[in-house]
């Protein structure tokens, strides 16, 4: 049960942690510090973390590998996915090529969090950039689908605040899909291209209008349909059931929990991304820090490589 779990720091303290990836072919997690452009991969094996910077990018909101090279990776730099390159140990990472890029359009928003769907294909919300306003007041974000064949952003759906974590259940055909501003997640169909249809709020943080203290942030799914959301400003990730319903809640030592995934050998430990951002006072050591918790008595998905034609 949820109170029998364990949770442990990882350092180094990040500014603002996010976009966990568990690669389960390398047995490490990736994950990236946002605001200051960082990537990262914790060696399960040496528990180890490598960092690189990236020379020419201003962000680097999430990082998934490309399927069959295996120091390729896609990351979201404010309105590019750029393709990098990397091996994992070495303290700088290179750009390979940009992927897509929003256009003249967007130029006050920016990417935030990306992932992969089961079938290998991209998709990435959008955001007002915090140095064009506030986005909790501006709902200019969209939520895209990457297309490879024609290489182009395709919307999936728009009036976004802040466009956060993304899960899939294929057993059910279903994309879920969390705006952090409107603090609600949204549930989708998936046709047979993958662009999501038929939107509706799933699940909403503030049912009845008051606000709970903190907002749904990233987010992961396990084996058996529940979502793992993250709270930031809540020291917690929350376990929601298929049938709407909070299972359980996961404490963690840090107040700006942005994202959780999956991973370990048997893909059974939940790790979280934290941020120590904009924190005022003294700071707790552990913001910003990885946290591995185990002991939920649950099992994820392996988490998917994007699919990229040559």
């Amino acid at each position: 049960m949820a109170e029998s779990y364990r949770v442990a720091a990882i350092p180094p303290y990040t500014e603002l942690g996010e976009g966990p990836h568990w690669d389960i072919a390398r047995q490490s997690l990736y994950y990236v510090s946002l605001t200051d452009a960082l990537i990262y991969r914790w060696d399960y094996r040496e528990g180890k973390v490598y960092s690189a910077s990236i020379d020419g990018i201003r962000f680097a909101t999430f990082i998934v590998p490309v399927k069959g090279r295996s120091d390729c990776f896609v990351i979201g730099d404010t309105i590019r996915l750029l393709v990098i390159r990397w091996d994992g140990k070495a303290s700088k990472a290179t750009i390979v090529r940009e992927l897509a890029c929003l256009g003249p359009d967007h130029v006050d928003n920016r990417f935030n969090d990306g992932k992969v769907d089961p079938w290998g294909r991209l998709y990435v919300g959008s955001m007002l950039n915090e140095s064009a306003g506030n986005p909790f007041e501006k709902a200019t974000g969209a939520l895209w689908r990457y297309c490879d064949r024609t290489g182009q952003m395709v919307e999936q759906d728009r009036n976004m605040y802040i466009s956060n974590g993304l899960a899939w259940n294929r057993a059910t055909n279903k994309f879920y899909f969390v705006d952090s501003g409107a603090n609600h997640i949204k549930e989708y169909d998936i046709d047979l291209d993958g662009n999501l249809i038929n939107p509706r709020i799933w699940y909403d943080f503030k049912p009845d209008g008051a606000d709970p203290g903190y907002f749904g942030d990233g987010m992961t799914i396990d084996s058996e349909g529940n979502l793992y959301v993250a709270c930031f400003n809540g020291y917690k990730v929350v376990k929601i059931s298929p049938e709407k319903k909070i299972l359980a809640e996961y404490k963690v030592p840090a107040k700006q929990v942005t994202s959780a995934s999956f991973g370990g050998p048997k893909l059974d430990d939940l790790f979280v991304t934290t941020a120590a951002k904009n924190l005022t006072g003294p700071q707790e050591e552990p913001a910003g820090a990885v946290f591995k918790i185990s002991g939920i008595g649950a099992k994820g998905l392996a988490m998917n490589e994007v699919v990229l034609k040559d």
